[in-house]
Parts: structure tokens; sequence; C-alpha cells
């Protein structure tokens, strides 16, 4: 590549998270040190979404060496066998207007997190900039403060009954006592001494680590021993591989239930042949199709079927995949709500990608003392927990809808990947479908009119999706097929996820970012 050539690319859901992934480019970084110093700012400006005491999964393509997974997700607590005498665990009502949803807080909400030790393994295996540098752009908004954007803003009010849950934590999304409106400056100061303190000594997460264990032990009503957050490992694993014609997708093994559901997504659409034009009436029958599909397969125990690598063979298998495509309907599972989750993608010239995603669930509602950090709440999500709470293995891989998925065909490659609950796997395999199969460039794919198929409360399917830009043909074909109260968005919405892609083709680079969740894109 010419000197004039990009450094790379970086897209995520905030400005000021891009502009730090863009900082590290432009000091001569690559898409790892990008994306660490962009996840370290979301941990900021991004709070309701991820923190470093939250999840994070990963998907990574370097040059020459074979691509390869990461969970740094969330382990089961309790290896100590300790049962706290009264846990702290509660339910806290979020309205969202047309419906109200039930979260689950408190110190017995948090599951052992790896978020952090995951970016701080990223950056050891792959970074080239001293992680001082690639962390201070993160400090510098946690300590001068941040402006908070309109999608954070409406996040932060839809879960200020969480955040209430301690004045400490309440204090971090407010501003002269009151919910700062969007546009406002706040800062945290005691974050950016905690990053600035990791930046300086990595070694110091340990420390942050014991705290945890000290504060959310049986004796405050948590769940998690020191033995937990000792022994609680990444796990790097070979990622699924799927081919579509001449593209390769490649996206998480269990216990990423996302990574599996997209694989089989992907195979279902079949991208290799012709399709009929975009988002027109046969096109979006086809995609609501798969995804009613896609729920068929989530019984009660499939975060469990997945990681047996013969069923995973098995489910992707071509002859199953024919079988499936033609099976009877099924009911499917409820979707959630809001879906706390972001992502981020990048690229950079030497052919290095990264796709990431991170969750702090809800947030438990505790901040860790003297932080800035508030916990998960993992422990508390019912979708990860469908036979029901605190009934994982000690020590075990919790399950994840979390899929950042890589597409790869010579030398062109798509990194992506999505925030948003279940609609990510929906969100994802949409971008994939458009991008693939009707050949749409990466920014019309992510803006086009989503829909999501999820189960009806009192029995059967229902189809929700967004109107606008949705052709009328197109809008009677899903209600035609889904005529059971459907759901409408007049515009786009944060529903829907967040799909954020960087994309190579040859020497050029670009990428996408979704508007639906302040999606930001920076090329260097």
């Amino acid at each position: 590549m010419s000197p004039s050539s990009p450094r790379g690319v970086i897209a995520c859901g905030d400005e000021q998270s891009a502009a730090a992934g863009a900082e590290a480019l432009s000091a001569g970084g690559n898409a790892v040190d990008a994306v660490v110093a962009a996840a370290f700012a979301a941990f900021v400006v991004e709070l309701p979404l991820c923190g470093p005491l939250g999840g994070a999964v990963a998907t990574v393509w370097a040059p020459g060496e074979a691509p390869y997974c990461m969970d740094a997700f969330a382990r089961a607590p309790g290896l100590d066998s300790v049962t706290p005498t009264e846990i702290d665990f509660s339910d806290v009502e979020v309205d969202f207007g047309a419906t109200t949803q039930v979260f689950h807080i408190g110190r017995g909400a948090v599951a052992v997190p790896l978020a952090l030790r995951g970016l701080l393994e990223l950056h050891r295996r792959h970074g080239r900039l001293s992680l001082s540098d690639v962390v201070a752009p993160a400090t510098a908004l946690a300590t001068r403060g941040y402006r908070l954007s309109p999608g954070i803003a409406f996040a932060n009010a839809l879960l200020e009954p969480i955040f209430a849950n301690t004045a400490e934590c309440h204090a971090l999304i407010s501003r002269d006592g009151h919910l700062a409106k969007a546009g406002e400056r706040l800062d945290n100061p005691e974050l950016g001494e905690t990053l600035r303190l990791l930046a300086r000594e990595p070694k110091a997460a340990d420390s942050l680590y014991d705290a945890l264990a000290r504060e959310f032990g049986a004796d405050r009503g948590g769940r998690i021993a020191p033995v937990d957050v000792q022994r609680a490992a990444l796990l790097l694993q070979p990622p699924l591989r799927v081919q579509l014609g001449a593209h390769e997708l490649i996206t998480p093994p269990a216990p990423s239930m996302g990574g599996v559901l997209v694989a089989l997504g992907a195979c279902l659409l079949d991208e290799s042949e012709p399709r009929p034009a975009a988002m027109r009436a046969e096109d979006v029958q086809r995609l609501a199709r798969v995804q009613h599909l896609l729920l068929t397969q989530r019984s009660s125990d499939f975060d469990l079927k997945i990681r047996d690598p013969e069923f995973v063979r098995e489910l992707l298998d071509p002859a199953r995949v024919r079988s499936l495509r033609a099976a009877a309907v099924a009911e499917p599972f409820t979707d959630g709500h809001l879906g706390s989750t972001t992502h981020l993608s990048a690229a950079d010239r030497d052919g290095l990608l990264v796709s990431l995603t991170l969750t702090n669930g809800e947030g438990c509602g505790c901040v860790l003392s003297g932080t800035g950090i508030i916990a998960n709440n993992l422990l508390g999500e019912e979708d990860i927990h469908p036979r029901g709470f605190h009934h994982d293995p000690p020590g075990s891989a919790l399950s994840t809808m979390m899929a950042p998925t890589l597409v790869r065909s010579g030398d062109r490659a798509w990194v992506l990947g999505s925030g948003g609950s279940n609609r990510l796997r929906n969100a994802i395999l949409q971008v994939v479908h458009l991008t693939l199969g009707q050949q749409l460039p990466a920014h019309e794919a992510v803006v086009a009119p989503r829909l999501h198929v999820d189960r009806h409360p009192d029995g059967g399917a229902r189809i929700a999706y967004e109107r606008s830009g949705l052709q009328a043909e197109a809008e009677a074909a899903l209600l035609g097929a889904f005529p059971k109260d459907p759901v409408v968005f007049e515009s786009p919405n944060m529903y829907f996820g967040g799909v954020h892609v960087a994309w190579v083709d040859g020497q050029s680079l670009g990428g996408a970012g979704d508007p639906r969740r302040g999606g930001c894109v920076r090329v260097v």
C-alpha cells in the first residue's frame, strides 16, 4: 500500500469511543489497539451497556494465523459451596412505554466477569502500542468529562430504576442531583483513576477481582468467592466456519448461542444462490421464515446441547439444513426488550480483523467501592438461565447470545456484530444476507428496515419491524405471514440492536455504524 493508504477503520456505538480507537490507529496502532482503546472508552461513555466487570466475546483473525474466538463472557460462581444466608437478589420493573419488563439486580445477580481480563489478553497477544497509550483516551474521558449521547441518555432513563438501587450507582448518571440529559457532560474520576492504574500495571486487575470477591461474597448477599475469581479463565476456541459460496462466515461456537444460530441462519439463507430483490416481499418473507426457524431450535436445553460439538455438526449438516427448511413451526421463546450490549468492529491495512461485543447486562445497581465500576447482573438475565436462576454449575461458562462475526472472501472481508440482546442474532444475519446475498453496500445493509420474529405472549409468533423504508407489498407480506398483534416501529429503533461494520476490499477500508445505537465510523 502507498503511504497515503488508510491505516485502519473502527466502527462502534459512540463517536467518543470511535475517536479513542482512531487515536490508537493514528499513533501507529493496529486493529486490536483500536478496539481495546474504543472498548475502554465505551466503559466510560456507554455506561449502561458495558463495563470492566461485565462480559465480552471476541472473534479475531490475524494475518498468517488461524482465526480464533475468545469467550470472556462470565462464569457461574459458587466454587466454595458457601450459600448466602440471605441473597441480595431483587426484581426491578422497567417501563418501556408500551410494555414493562422485570430485571433482576443486587449483589446476588453478579456473575464472575471476564471482560477486563479479555481486553488485557487481546492487547498482550496483538497490541503494538503500550497499554498506557491505548487506555489514555478513556482515562481522559472519565477524568475530564464526556458528552452524554442521545442513545445512552435514553438507556439511562429507561434503566434509572436499576441505577437508583444505590446512591453511588445513581450518581454516575446524574448531574447536579438530576438525571443527566443528552448533551450534558458527565465524569467518573474514580473510574479514571482505576483505568490509569490498570494501564500502568495490568496485574492490578487481580486486586480488582479480589475486591469484587470481598464485596460481592456470601456475607454481603452475593455468591462470588475468592476461588471463583482465581479460577475464572478465558476460553480460546476455534470458531464455527461456514462456507457460503465464495465467502466464509466465522462466528463463535458454544457457549455462544448467538454464534451457533447465526451460522445456522446463514446456512438456511444459502447466500450462494441468486436472491429476489432486496427487502421486497419475497425477500422479507424469506428472512422472517428463517428467523422463525431459528427460534424453533431454542429448546430449554439448547444452551447445553450446543456444547456438544457433534450436536453442532449435525445441526449444520447440509441434509439437516434442508430438512429444517421444510420443518413445521414450533413454539419459540419470548425475547427481551432493551439488550444492554454494545459492539465494536475494526480492521487494519495489514489484514488484522477484530470483532468484539461487550455487555454488563443491565448492571446490578451496585458499584465496586472506589472504582467507579458498576458490576454486572448476568446471573439475573432470564434469557441465559432458561432452567431458573442460580442453577448453573459453579465455574461453568454462562451462555450468551453475543456473536461477533467475520466474513471473508479473498482480499475482501467484513467485520460485524451487534448489541441488542436476542435481536442481535437476527440483526447480524440480516446484514450478512443483504451484503452477501443482495450485494448491497455495508451502509445500505445496516440502515435497511429491520425485522424480528419472536413469540407472542399469548402463544404463536408475531413480527416486529420498522416501517420506514419498507415497501408496501413487503409490509403486506409480513403481516400476511404474522398477522397476530404485529409490533410496528415507524422509524429505526434501538430495539433492533446496532450492527457496526468494518470492511476491507483490497486496499480500501471503510465501515458502517448503525444509527439505531449511535453508530460511528472512523477511518484513519
